[in-house]
């Protein structure tokens, strides 16, 4: 038996967009009674993780499978505590941020910061967000920079810094808001993880563009542009590069950084070797393109960067030269 056999198409678009979670009162509210809901269950149709919440299987196949998982946490634990907010890793995930863990740790605050057990893996924070909190999809959830200071606690740094780089980059937060970030982590305890904010870039358009940055700096040499244009003597815009290395005497090393889904098709295939092309056609020029599986094994990355800049006698800091690259 099929999940939607015969169940109002509105309730299975309404779970889609939810990570396949309903509520009983949005059951209710498509006339999907209780003696039904307890049928497919019984069946194996449906799941109950939890008291007031169904899984009903239904997915968007246009979401990627690690966003549905995301999601369903995020709303999984706003379903399971109806009059909470969300706080931390899910709350970030609501605010739009990229980067983060396939698996995420779920926690909510209920008002007043008012304790509560545990339930289907969702864990109470008792924390007052009296004030601190915004609606986002009809929900609400922590403000975007205390949210990064309570994801602080349970991200990784690479992970952290690739949310807080694409909240910058999407204008979610802006560069302002590291300052309240720094303030409130020192008053968390979080003095040992400040220098996480000093890595933030929110001219990063991805998370593998973080995820590559990252390894650079952990390799001695941070990278001295990033989104840099380079143009002909006409002024004619060549390309945009992801991370850039001043090689002195007008050369450069560039390195772009491949999206498997941006760059899977025929026509941005041939888009991209016009605008390489362009780019090394005066010599100028270095460039390596890496994608994701490189990055899954960074001393590749990282070795291959640094032989370059260490023949060129490159080194950190070096100004930059002004006006057209």
């Amino acid at each position: 038996m099929r999940s939607g056999a015969d169940l109002p198409p509105p309730l299975l678009e309404v779970a889609r967009r939810q990570g396949g979670l309903v509520s009983t009162a949005q059951c209710e509210e498509h006339r999907v009674l209780t003696s039904r809901r307890s049928r497919l269950v019984a069946a194996g149709t449906w799941k109950r993780p939890a008291r007031g919440v169904y899984d009903t299987h239904e997915r968007d196949a246009t979401v990627h499978e690690f966003d549905q998982e995301r999601w369903r946490a995020v709303w999984l634990a706003l379903k399971t505590y109806p009059r909470s907010a969300a706080v931390g890793e899910i709350a970030l995930m609501v605010h739009g941020a990229e980067g983060l863990p396939r698996r995420l740790n779920a926690v909510v605050a209920l008002p007043g910061g008012t304790y509560a057990r545990p339930r289907a893996g969702v864990r109470v924070s008792q924390v007052d967000l009296r004030g601190d909190t915004v609606k986002v999809h009809g929900r609400q959830v922590a403000r975007a920079p205390l949210a990064l200071v309570q994801a602080m606690r349970t991200l990784s740094r690479d992970s952290w810094v690739k949310c807080a780089d694409s909240l910058i980059n999407k204008k979610v937060i802006g560069e302002q808001d590291l300052v309240e970030v720094r303030s409130l982590a020192r008053r968390g305890g979080l003095v040992a993880r400040l220098h996480w904010v000093d890595l933030v870039d929110g001219r990063a358009e991805s998370p593998l563009e973080t995820e590559a940055r990252l390894r650079c700096i952990d390799a001695g040499f941070p990278p001295d542009d990033l989104q840099r244009e380079f143009r002909d003597d006409d002024g004619r815009l060549l390309g945009r590069a992801d991370l850039v290395w001043h090689l002195g005497g007008g050369r450069w090393l560039v390195v772009e950084i491949d999206g498997g889904a941006f760059h899977s098709s025929d026509d941005q295939l041939g888009r991209d070797a016009v605008r390489q092309n362009d780019l090394l056609e005066d010599g100028s020029l270095i460039v390596f393109r890496f994608r994701s599986a490189h990055l899954r094994q960074p001393q590749g990355l990282t070795d291959r960067i640094g032989r370059v800049l260490n023949r060129s006698g490159w080194h950190p800091a070096r100004a930059l030269p002004s006006g057209r690259s």
